[in-house]
């Protein structure tokens, strides 16, 4: 038993020492067993670590980076400006993808009451004035669908847990779409998760009460989309080994299990699935990960029933179909990025989801038309360029990245990319 023990210690050394090495090497050449012992060791981490995948420390965030200029958006904020009456009319419409209650006077009251850590946190002078509270609260969501989100953000943040939530979404938002470097990008994620990291035991305990269990699936699966991100961001043995991978399958288990239904956790598990068996394949995807190729159609078809006119499902639709089947289903995935162009955003953050699904349909058909190399290929030029650069391929104020260009002469690409 001792010696099971020793060799067990010794080999978990051993994925200490060589997690770096490993962090630089590419996922195609590890063998099969290497593979599915990391994905054991991720898993079991998360686990088994009492966290339920939770981020529970905070990790170290550049506040010069986050306290940083951000850009506007790149139309009139005017377009997306509901007045408080209106924006209580709007507000299912408003908030269909992400299904967040409608932040009443009664509601607070109930949530602050029952948490009083919650209330605390407003300070001393808080008089339990929740009209007042509630109209400050829904201001920093109007700020929010218009655009303007450092707004949003600022004002949200000296409100509580809600003032936070249109806050650091908004911080979400711009990090994803309008942050200039994937450093910029990643440092405003991380930031986001750690202020999340403050009310993981509130949230614990809204998920074991049905009355509150809607706020619960809200800030989980906030979570899930910022270190989503944040993953996106990483190599494929980066996304396992800092356990992002199955801290997102845990946050949108969750969601499910509380809203089968939810429209975006449901796109979310579906394009995970598909990335999964973008990058190991399907039988791999599903002995080591459990992602399922059945689950990536039946998931986008399960969200589009719910809603059918969110431009970030059609495109994550997409790019799930490129992923799974490569260039058989090309059309298909030119025709989801085509209909989410083509919808009608009713907020700022639906506006940059449509923008973006431009962007990265114009790159696509780059690929497909112009680039005679495999849609791998195609990654690693891309991946490549971004290293280089650090520019952020998700900001809709720059232009798509042709690798058709790229690869015809890479030095002259960049030279004109980044003046």
């Amino acid at each position: 038993m001792q010696r099971n023990q020793w060799v067990y210690l010794l080999y978990a050394m051993a994925l200490v020492v060589t997690s770096t090495a490993r962090a630089a090497q590419d996922y195609d050449q590890m063998s099969r067993q290497q593979l599915r012992a990391l994905a054991d060791q991720s898993r079991n981490a998360v686990a088994t670590d009492g966290s339920e995948g939770w981020q529970v420390e905070r990790v170290p965030v550049d506040q010069t980076i986050v306290e940083g200029n951000w850009n506007p958006v790149p139309f009139k904020p005017r377009f997306f400006d509901y007045p408080p009456a209106l924006l209580e009319k709007r507000w299912p419409q408003l908030t269909r993808a992400i299904r967040v209650p409608y932040p009443s006077a009664a509601y607070l009251r109930a949530r602050l009451e029952r948490f009083p850590i919650l209330k605390a946190e407003l300070g001393p002078d808080f008089d339990d004035d929740y009209e007042a509270l509630s109209a400050e609260i829904l201001h920093a969501w109007r700020l929010f669908f218009r655009g303007d989100f450092r707004a949003a953000k600022e004002h949200g943040a000296k409100l509580g847990a809600f003032g936070k939530l249109p806050a650091y979404l908004s911080q979400c938002i711009y990090a994803v779409y309008l942050s200039e470097t994937r450093e910029e990008k990643i440092e405003l994620l991380e930031d986001v998760a750690n202020q999340i990291t403050d009310y993981v035991d509130v949230l614990k305990a809204m998920k074991g009460e049905p009355a509150f269990q809607q706020d619960y699936m809200t800030m989980r699966l906030g979570y899930a989309f910022a270190i989503a991100r944040i993953a996106e961001e990483a190599t494929p043995l980066e996304a396992v080994m800092n356990n992002y991978m199955f801290k997102v399958a845990y946050a949108i288990d969750d969601t499910l299990a509380i809203d089968p239904e939810h429209p975006v956790a449901l796109a979310m598990q579906a394009a995970m699935d598909a990335n999964i068996i973008r990058y190991v394949g399907k039988l791999l995807g599903r002995l080591t990960f459990g992602a399922r190729l059945s689950r990536v159609e039946e998931g986008f078809a399960a969200a589009f029933d719910q809603e059918n006119d969110l431009a970030i499902v059609h495109y994550e639709y997409a790019n799930s179909l490129i992923y799974i089947n490569r260039d058989r289903d090309i059309y298909r995935a030119l025709d989801a990025f085509n209909t989410a162009i083509g919808i009608h955003p009713v907020s700022a953050m639906e506006a940059l989801d449509s923008m973006y699904a431009s962007k990265r349909g114009r790159e696509i058909q780059d690929y497909y038309l112009n680039y005679k190399n495999s849609f791998r290929s195609f990654e690693r030029e891309r991946r490549e360029y971004m290293e280089e650069t650090d520019e952020n391929l998700y900001n809709v104020l720059r232009p798509p990245f042709l690798v058709s260009q790229y690869a015809q002469d890479q030095d002259a690409y960049i030279r004109t990319t980044q003046q």
